[in-house]
């Protein structure tokens, strides 16, 4: 028999299904999106029945959580290597700009990762954990502008301020409720967002020391 002709079953090891069913399921879910990802198609398309799949994950849930656990590592390592070659003065640019590309492309993931189908309170711990990393690699950023500890109340709340503003942003950008010109790149467009929040804390403290 022609090794073209042999069906999905014969091509995959058991050991490494695991891996195949993630990456597989990556694929299904940038294509169709989390509400229309089934186990089944996806057990189907790799010739394997969903009992072998529900040996790796005990449920659907489970298994877009370990989807998501993988975005949010992917996404912290983007971060840490992007933020380490940045000279200090370009890394909050920089810092967003990455992140904005990370969501641009995994646009499904992105949804996943911040979408309503995980919710908190059953959120698994590598989730959370997950999650806490790729939080930590924008603290350490914000610890190292502000020359503070990254425990720094101070650290906290810039950097939960810096991820309100990428994230909201980037939901914009997703939703197309933010329009821009062709011509006005990613970077330009942070820049003029990022120039306005000083425009606007500059007259915030102006008007406290005129009272």
């Amino acid at each position: 028999m022609d090794s073209k002709s042999q069906s999905p079953r014969n091509n995959y090891h058991v050991g490494n299904l695991s891996a195949q069913l993630l990456s597989a399921a990556r694929t299904m879910l940038e294509a169709v999106g989390s509400t229309k990802l089934s186990v089944r198609a996806l057990c189907s398309g790799l010739g394997v029945t969903p009992t072998a799949a529900y040996y790796h994950f005990s449920n659907r849930t489970d298994l877009l959580a370990q989807l998501a656990t993988q975005g949010y590592l992917e996404l912290a390592q983007v971060l840490d290597k992007e933020a380490a070659a940045l000279p200090m003065e370009d890394k909050i640019r920089g810092f967003c700009l990455t992140y904005l590309n990370f969501a641009r492309d995994n646009p499904a993931l992105y949804q996943l990762m911040f979408g309503p189908e995980l919710a908190l309170e059953n959120m698994p711990d590598t989730l959370r954990e997950a999650r806490q990393l790729a939080f930590s690699k924008l603290e350490e950023m914000v610890a190292d502008l502000l020359k503070q500890p990254i425990n720094n109340p101070d650290v906290r709340s810039a950097a939960l301020a810096s991820w309100s503003y990428i994230h909201g942003l980037t939901a914009l950008l997703q939703h197309k409720v933010l329009q821009r010109p062709a011509e006005v790149s990613d970077q330009r467009l942070i820049e003029r967002t990022l120039l306005g929040f000083e425009v606007l804390f500059k007259a915030h403290a102006e008007s406290i020391r005129s009272m």
